[in-house]
């Protein structure tokens, strides 16, 4: 009896403040990508984040890919953010039968304390800086494509080179990103994020790993973009599994620079 009684009762009851927090902390992701399409519910010590019903027109995303892929990046500010007020994040991605509008739910599960990573990603979310440029972006790219993988998500980094020799979709992406005789400055490179299976855990975690890859290029100072467009056809993403040194089927690329005012920043990105 006193067990099941334990086992009722919430780690932690968010306070008003800490929702403050929280809900700010969503927001900043979706501001920064795709917008609002996700809704949250925070009730004890859990922040459940559901995906918006359809909109009509999202004509393109039909298998709402691109919703759930936004979905992920609010995840992966929930998540940070809920270190940052001093708990470990518990995710379940798992479906519930009875909210199949659900994407993921994080409950706080025990206290830990924050580390200097988790309030410098923190702060990243809102643009602050706390680490010089990188002097080498190719080698910088590389590095933070290995740590980012994970769950069934795999990144590749690329070379402005690398990105316009991509088969379908390189010209597409090098125009957005920038005019070819900035190449050889390396004042840009990119990331290539894929999926094992496009199952919606797999994508909401591709999504969660994007916006981890932005809040590193962010702590640097560095701007980036995101861009699922080029792989919006189910066909382009099965012709070119394992793109960019990213194991799976593709679904976005991230696109980091050293300065403002890309194309690809001022356009829509999706």
């Amino acid at each position: 009896m006193s067990g099941s009684l334990r086992t009722a009762v919430p780690a932690h009851v968010w306070s008003a403040e800490e929702k403050r927090i929280l809900v700010g902390a969503a927001r900043l992701a979706a501001r920064r990508w795709l917008g609002d399409e996700w809704i949250l519910s925070l009730r004890g010590d859990t922040v459940d984040l559901f995906e918006k019903p359809r909109d009509t027109h999202w004509l393109r995303d039909r298998g709402g890919r691109a919703r759930l892929i936004a979905c992920g990046a609010a995840l992966a500010h929930l998540e940070l953010t809920v270190r940052v007020l001093g708990w470990s994040p518990l995710v379940d991605l798992s479906a519930d039968l009875l909210a199949l509008d659900r994407v993921a739910r994080i409950k706080a599960s025990v206290r830990t304390r924050p580390e200097a990573g988790d309030f410098a990603r923190f702060g990243a979310m809102s643009g602050r800086v706390s680490k010089p440029l990188p002097p080498s972006l190719a080698e910088w790219s590389r590095r933070v494509a290995k740590e980012c993988t994970s769950g069934g998500v795999h990144v590749g980094s690329l070379t402005p080179r690398g990105v316009r020799a991509l088969p379908k979709v390189g010209g597409q992406i090098g125009r957005r990103a920038a005019p070819e005789i900035e190449d050889r400055a390396e004042t840009w490179s990119a990331f290539v994020v894929g999926g094992e299976t496009e199952a919606r855990p797999h994508l909401v975690r591709a999504g969660a790993v994007t916006q981890r890859l932005r809040l590193a290029a962010a702590e640097h100072g560095l701007r980036s973009c995101t861009l699922t467009e080029p792989f919006d056809a189910p066909e382009v993403r099965g012709a070119l599994v394992g793109l960019g040194a990213a194991a799976g089927l593709p679904q976005l690329v991230v696109i980091v620079r050293k300065h403002q005012g890309t194309p690809a920043e001022k356009g829509h990105t999706s």
